[in-house]
């Protein structure tokens, strides 16, 4: 950015924290604001100057009783329009104890569970505290796998609250699961004791008695949450009793300093015009301006292939490339072919390369139909690093593939910008690759993305996916968040009668916002577990579902169960099958039904697992047979 993201801090009756909350901001980066909610009513599309908004707390009126309930009719009632495309864009929201209980009355958290209750799109409240008094302690917090950007690369932190009402209740207990499988349980109260599960985490550590231990929730894109605790009464170090912090700074800190990052990443692309709709449209228009940049098209570009605007794709997208190496990539964008050194090998024992390739199939059409190119790529590095972690491999370089009929060089840019920006976060090299233009192999409005993705692996650690699966073990399951990259064909007929903006009540948001989530990456989670537990397994779900991939990894003469029953499958596959009237065997043989990875686990490491990971699904068990079998 050439200027400095903006901020803006809202100001509200009932809110006492804004001051604070302005300072951690601009302690982040941020050119910060304090606007009042009568100022943004008479003026609501200052809203979208900012990039960041923040709903402070406080505990004047309490949470539920009057501040929160009140601030968040007013954003409903005078912002509605403005505080959606907002969120829509993907720029962050986050609501702090009376803000978050905004964010819930305005129906922005939890999002995708708001249509489970009927005419009350209010899923979830905070209540008064379990213990009937005001709570105000030091606690620690454990963020959680999941799409949430304020939490993302944060450790185990602490914070402090200050509640009356604090205490997170769902309308419907039962929603808790579906919360939990969409990752939208952000930050989870935790203890230095261990308990058997989160859920069962005792006062004090559970100040309010919050369902599921639960202290903040994000939606599911991630870029709106709420949370009890104070960030912003932690963001220096002589702020806690024993003087903590890093280089200074308190644990709140790292929550507004994300905020900044992601901030960072994505505002060139906010602060764009918006593309149209009509993908040709563009693509003409887009090769119109080349040719006149030129004085003339050259013959080849009269054939339908424009050198030009692939140099000019190729130049956009330099920087978010090279962001992505590191001292060992000796050769990359613009040699005949990528140089990787690999002396890091030589730590290992007995080094083995470990290489996967894959595209992203039929999910590209709904890419360009939106108009949206800023996520495709991290579908197709996510899924090929899932691929890899099957074999407990580190990610060294990823090659990408663009291929489309007529080159349209800003959309083509987002493509490989959104490919470079998710080997970053992944800390992986794009190391190079190839954009191709063909005209009739590919529609003037398709484009096709496929990558090769390149790890390693020390086979002296003598771990072989699935050599020890026996009978009697235990499969268990990481949830995923949407279709990830296959089914998209048979999805995209069920849906071929709705525009991509049409909200369905069982979704909640809008159809082409839950199509095009990403694919998720596991790995931070998979590298957590093999910290502290012995995995046998593991099976990434992905095109032939559970039968086609979990039949992989099983020894001779032994069957992995599936009990359907043991999850709650998430609403979208819930609505394919019924608009598709599609039958359960091929649901599962198509879908990830809402698991997108499968561990296989001996019983007390299973029961381990769970408790270092609460998100984790149990689905079935292996036995005495052969394949893979629905119960």
């Amino acid at each position: 950015m050439t200027t400095a993201p903006r901020a803006l801090v809202l100001r509200a009756p009932g809110i006492n924290c804004d001051r604070e909350t302005a300072l951690a901001c601009r302690l982040a980066g941020f050119e910060t604001d304090l606007v009042h909610i009568n100022q943004l009513r008479k003026e609501p599309e200052k809203l979208l100057q900012y990039h960041f908004l923040v709903v402070p707390g406080g505990f004047s009126y309490g949470d539920d009783l009057g501040a929160g309930n009140l601030l968040g009719k007013n954003l409903n009632v005078h912002l509605e329009k403005e505080l959606e495309q907002f969120v829509n864009e993907g720029r962050p929201v986050l609501g702090i104890c009376n803000g978050f209980q905004a964010l819930v009355r305005a129906s922005l958290l939890p999002a995708s569970l708001t249509s489970t209750c009927g005419e009350n799109a209010c899923a979830a409240t905070l209540a008064e505290n379990a213990s009937a008094h005001y709570e105000c302690r030091w606690i620690k917090l454990a963020p959680q796998p999941g799409p949430c950007i304020f939490t993302k690369d944060i450790g185990t932190i602490e914070l402090p609250v200050g509640h009356g009402e604090g205490q997170f209740v769902l309308a419907n207990p039962a929603l808790l699961e579906q919360l939990q499988a969409n990752g939208q349980a952000a930050l989870l109260y935790t203890s230095d004791v261990p308990t058997t599960s989160e859920q069962e985490l005792p006062y004090p550590a559970n100040p309010n008695g919050s369902m599921g231990g639960i202290a903040g929730v994000c939606n599911t894109r991630g870029n709106v949450m709420g949370m009890m605790p104070h960030p912003d009464r932690f963001i220096h170090a002589n702020l806690h009793p024993q003087r903590r912090g890093t280089n200074g700074e308190g644990d709140g800190m790292l929550i507004f300093k994300n905020a900044y990052k992601y901030v960072q990443e994505q505002a060139e692309q906010w602060n764009k015009p918006k593309q149209h709709v009509n993908v040709e449209a563009a693509l003409a228009s887009a090769s119109a301006s080349i040719a006149r940049s030129s004085g003339s098209a050259s013959s080849y570009a009269a054939s339908g292939v424009d050198i030009a605007a692939a140099d000019n794709a190729l130049a956009q997208v330099k920087d978010a490339v090279s962001a992505t190496h590191g001292p060992e990539v000796m050769a990359g964008m613009g040699a005949f072919a990528g140089v990787f050194l690999a002396s890091a090998l030589k730590e290992m024992k007995q080094p083995a390369l470990v290489a996967s390739t894959d595209g992203v199939g039929t999910k590209t059409l709904l890419a360009s139909q939106a108009g949206r190119f800023e996520t495709i790529g991290h579908d197709i590095v996510n899924h090929s690093i899932n691929d890899l972690l099957t074999q407990k491999a580190t990610p060294l370089f990823f090659m990408d593939y663009v291929a489309t009929g007529k080159l349209a060089p800003e959309q083509i840019a987002a493509v490989i910008k959104s490919v470079a920006a998710a080997c970053k976060e992944a800390g992986c090299a794009l190391l190079g690759g190839e954009t191709a233009e063909m005209p009739g192999v590919y529609h003037e409005d398709a484009f096709d993305l496929a990558g090769t993705i390149v790890g390693a692996v020390d086979l002296a650690e003598g771990w072989q996916n699935g050599a020890t699966i026996g009978s009697g073990d235990v499969l268990l399951g990481l949830p995923s968040n949407g279709l990830h990259t296959n089914g998209y064909s048979l999805a995209r007929r069920v849906f071929a009668q709705y525009t991509l903006d049409t909200v369905l009540p069982e979704l909640g948001d809008p159809l082409g916002n839950v199509l095009l989530r990403p694919h998720r990456l596991y790995r931070r989670e998979l590298e957590k577990l093999h910290q502290q537990v012995e995995i046998k397994g593991m099976a990434h779900i992905t095109g032939g579902g559970f039968a086609g991939n979990i039949s992989r990894i099983l020894p001779d003469g032994i069957q992995a169960v599936i009990e359907t029953n043991a999850w709650p499958v998430p609403p979208l596959f819930e609505l394919i099958a019924r608009l598709g009237k599609i039958e359960r065997d091929e649901m599962y043989r198509t879908f990830n039904m809402g698991v997108g990875m499968v561990l296989v686990l001996a019983p007390e490491m299973a029961a381990k697992a769970i408790h270092v990971l609460p998100e984790l699904l149990t689905i079935g068990q292996t036995r005495a047979g052969k394949g893979v079998t629905l119960s």
